[in-house]
């Protein structure tokens, strides 16, 4: 069992360096993470993100749009990232800009079993292309308030959806029989303010 944990370990590893290293070749890549997650690690994210970001030559509403989406993304990996038998919550988490838009990367363990409800989550979400029709999804998720067994409400999705203006792109790499490795981008497009 504990050769498993290591293949987990090692393969999240294995992709994070290679899209660290595809992410370096056209873009500035603002902050990374790897390993373990918790509510201090992720307030020395926020302060992180927020120091890099605030020095971007970009509009103010765009900075609001990127932090949010990046606490977001870490809660949400935190809260439903999965844990593999020895409690191990493999992530990692890539904040990259290029010319004309921000991505917001990140990747945690799942079960198997749950990447076809992921999937139809994020493929409901991507099928609006009216950002009113989007919100009127949330609301009404909201309403419904259907909680999972970890408390929320698949209402983080959504958020970062809504937020980013653009279709959120997933990956699910198979690790084991039990684990895949799912990875989220998220991209904020960049409009400069004309004067």
């Amino acid at each position: 069992m504990n050769q498993q944990n290591n293949s987990e370990k090692q393969f999240v590893q294995e992709q994070y360096e290679i899209l660290l290293e595809e992410s370096k070749q056209h873009n500035s890549v603002l902050v990374t993470h790897i390993g373990e997650l918790s509510q201090s690690v992720i307030s020395s994210l926020e302060s992180c993100i927020e120091e890099q970001i605030k020095y971007l030559d970009i509009p103010k509403g765009s900075v609001k749009k990127i932090f949010f989406i990046c606490v977001e993304t870490l809660q949400n990996m935190l809260i439903h990232g999965h844990k593999n038998i020895s409690s191990e919550q493999h992530i990692f988490f890539i904040l990259k800009k290029n010319n004309d838009s921000v991505s917001v990367i990140s990747a945690n363990l799942t079960a198997n079993d749950s990447i076809n409800v992921l999937e139809k989550q994020i493929n409901v979400i991507n099928s609006f292309d009216d950002d009113k029709a989007l919100k009127a999804y949330y609301l009404e998720h909201l309403e419904n308030n259907t909680m999972s067994d970890k408390g929320g409400a698949g209402l983080g999705f959504i958020t970062i959806g809504m937020k980013s203006g653009n279709k959120l792109k997933t990956n699910f790499k198979k690790i084991n029989n039990e684990f895949s490795l799912f990875i989220l981008k998220a991209t904020i497009s960049i409009i400069k303010e004309t004067v």
